[in-house]
């Protein structure tokens, strides 16, 4: 039985379940997605997305994003002897980038070619990740200080790895929905039509409507991206999966003081959630949630209060590699 269903039966009939049940069933698959127990999982990793409207854990973005929706971002690949846009990467279409669509496709194909040697199922798989903390845990902030996060995976899914206070700290795993560890990652389907088919049916009482199978499925699939070193066919298929979302659009960002493809899907009509990839390259970068006009809402342990503007939950990658032993940094 799926962990979901399992939480689901756990609901009196005959109301349906509240929004902050929805959103502790959601945040539960969330940190599944993670790939490690939450019992075993490092106290200072803040990067689970929370819904309404339960209190959500958010980090603030060194800058706001300005939200436009049909933004044209143009790629620095300069222009030939004619005048015309030059390739940045062979085989993939030079000039701006129109909509969410063009993006996706662009980022699926450049996946596709990047050079890849698969890990063998001893290595580990490094992510480095810089994450914006907020000073408090409820809500938007524009203050808040910044974690480096550093975590390592064995290939074969059976170890987990943190840096904590200058030492490295072991965990086991457990099965995750979607999977975490490199070899099920490499086992998922490669259609992004199966892909999304094999995601639904793993959500539970999260894809009972659909848009909860359509935002469900998108932050799985940012977790996905988020989280791991993916081999370019799977990579290549979130993106191509996330093209098959409805509601996907393209919003303009800056990651680092530099400008940033973002894939924004709409939540519940006040918060873009936002996938961040690199206009060049269509390398993915990190994500972060913005504000798109002022809301308030209501949580179990308080109130959250946002401004149009409001970045939240902001990480971003800076490393990923493959290595040999936990704590090695490439």
């Amino acid at each position: 039985m799926n962990d979901l269903d399992m939480l689901r039966d756990t609901w009196a009939e005959p109301a349906p379940p509240s929004g902050a049940a929805r959103a502790s069933a959601r945040a539960a698959l969330l940190e599944r997605a993670a790939g490690t127990r939450p019992e075993a999982r490092p106290a200072r990793r803040f990067r689970l997305r929370l819904p309404r409207p339960a209190v959500r854990l958010v980090a603030a973005g060194v800058l706001a994003a300005a939200v436009a929706v049909g933004v044209t971002v143009v790629q620095s690949g300069g222009t030939d002897g004619h005048g015309r846009p030059r390739p940045v990467l062979p085989g993939i279409p030079a000039g701006p980038v129109a909509n969410a669509s063009e993006a996706l496709e662009r980022a699926a194909q450049a996946a596709e070619r990047r050079p890849f040697t698969p890990p063998r199922p001893d290595q580990w798989v490094y992510v480095e990740s810089r994450v914006r903390m907020g000073d408090t845990p409820n809500g938007p902030v524009s203050k808040g200080r910044t974690l480096v996060t550093r975590d390592w995976k064995r290939a074969d899914g059976k170890k987990v790895a943190a840096l904590e206070h200058g030492r490295i700290v072991f965990a086991g795993t457990m099965p995750t929905t979607p999977p975490s560890d490199y070899a099920s990652l490499a086992a998922m389907p490669t259609d992004p039509a199966a892909l999304l088919r094999r995601l639904y049916q793993q959500m539970g009482g999260l894809g009972d409507t659909a848009e909860g199978r359509y935002q469900t499925a998108y932050s799985m699939l940012g977790a996905v991206l988020r989280d791991n070193l993916l081999p370019p066919k799977t990579e290549a298929a979130v993106f191509r999966a996330i093209k098959r979302l409805p509601g996907v659009t393209l919003a303009r960002a800056r990651v680092q003081g530099r400008p940033a493809l973002a894939l924004a899907r709409l939540e519940e009509g006040w918060l873009h959630e936002e996938l961040m990839l690199d206009p060049t390259t269509y390398r993915y970068l990190g994500e972060q949630s913005v504000a798109v006009k002022d809301h308030t809402g209501h949580g179990d342990d308080g109130d959250l209060v946002v401004k149009k503007g409001d970045v939240l939950n902001m990480t971003i990658r800076l490393k990923t590699a493959i290595v040999d032993t936990p704590g090695q940094q490439p």
